[in-house]
């Protein structure tokens, strides 16, 4: 596994359905204007990074894992206050979420093997559970680690957490990792995160 994956690119050597090739791309155009869409697009990337033969339909539940927050009237979390492991948050976040997916597939006349196999790894995306619950929780919190040390450091400079608070949201997304092959990386990218945050943090 390459250290970091390269931005967006499938793996070489396998060949994908036309209908994924058709619902990846719909799936991309649909988080063009979400406010973490590159941590969407890094999911399906470290996803594939972690497992290169990963099933079709995993892959468009990791670009798409987090978009009931683009419908509103969806689960608000107190980031103040509520622990980030919180189950009744966690849990309403991923039924609405395969809820939404799910629907969005069926409008997009995807074929039900996309509509049930996205359910399963969108429902564990944060505590995972079934290997592909695993898979998917290890690619969302890499990243995360990744790609929103800046959203941490937006939290903690607009008031709606303290930096220790801010902090534990990194821990735990390394934590939380049941995936043995995607710990160290894990690891890595919460190291390199809490630097770049302290550092931002200092400069402000």
């Amino acid at each position: 596994m390459r250290a970091v994956p390269d931005a967006s690119v499938l793996p070489s050597g396998r060949a994908f359905s036309e209908e994924f090739l058709r619902l990846r791309a719909l799936a991309i155009d649909w988080t063009r204007d979400y406010y973490d869409r590159s941590h969407l697009l890094r999911t399906g990337d470290w996803l594939l990074a972690l497992d290169p033969r990963a099933p079709e339909p995993l892959v468009i539940a990791a670009l798409t894992h987090d978009m009931e927050r683009t419908v509103p009237g969806g689960p608000v979390l107190d980031k103040a206050n509520t622990p980030w492991d919180d189950p009744a948050y966690n849990a309403a976040h991923c039924a609405r979420s395969a809820h939404v997916v799910a629907s969005w597939l069926t409008a997009h006349a995807a074929s039900e093997r996309f509509v049930q196999g996205i359910r399963t790894p969108i429902l564990e995306h944060e505590f995972g559970g079934s290997a592909e619950g695993d898979l998917m929780q290890a690619a969302d919190s890499i990243s995360f680690l990744e790609t929103n040390r800046g959203l941490v450091v937006g939290w903690v400079e607009g008031g709606e957490c303290s930096v220790e608070k801010g902090q534990a949201k990194m821990q735990w997304m390394c934590d939380r990792v049941r995936l043995e092959r995607a710990r160290a990386v894990a690891r890595a990218q919460l190291e390199a995160g809490m630097a770049e945050i302290a550092q931002r943090l200092a400069e402000a």
